[in-house]
């Protein structure tokens, strides 16, 4: 799986290439906005892409309208894709409503990038666990657990 990172923005040039020289052997996550054409996802598409990324991760990106992600999650189910939404426990009650409102297959990126300093029976991870228990459509990337660790890695 390629996931177009997050500092090329809805450039997916590099990350379509990318797919095409696989010979098929990877699947990709674009990020695209409200202007793109039917003509450029079922590019993207062909190419190998499965999904878009929704960012919420306050210290990286301003927030794209919640109407224009939902209108663009309503433009890839056809398509059969994924929307990976990516952000920080602390923010999950906030976005609650909009992410259990996606039309699509969700996944977590990052494993919702949880406080690994808070208990594991904590209210973050408890409201982490009813989000994926209430949500057959809901499912969590486990990736990069470096990134969420206190001292980083070896």
């Amino acid at each position: 799986m390629i996931v177009q990172a997050t500092c090329h923005g809805a450039d997916n040039r590099a990350l379509v290439d990318a797919l095409l020289h696989s010979n098929g052997k990877a699947r990709g996550v674009a990020t695209v906005k409200r202007s793109v054409s039917d003509a450029e996802l079922q590019a993207m598409h062909a190419a190998g892409v499965r999904g878009v990324r929704f960012n919420f991760v306050k210290r990286l990106v301003d927030f794209t309208p919640k109407d224009e992600l939902i209108e663009i999650a309503h433009r890839i189910k056809p398509l059969g894709w994924h929307v990976v939404i990516y952000f920080e426990a602390v923010d999950l009650p906030e976005l609650w409503d909009f992410f259990t409102a996606l039309p699509t297959t969700v996944v977590v990126d990052h494993m919702g990038r949880p406080d690994v300093t808070k208990p594991v029976d904590g209210p973050e991870f408890a409201l982490f666990m009813k989000f994926m228990r209430e949500h057959d459509n809901v499912w969590s990337k486990v990736s990069c657990p470096e990134r969420l660790s206190v001292t980083g890695p070896r």
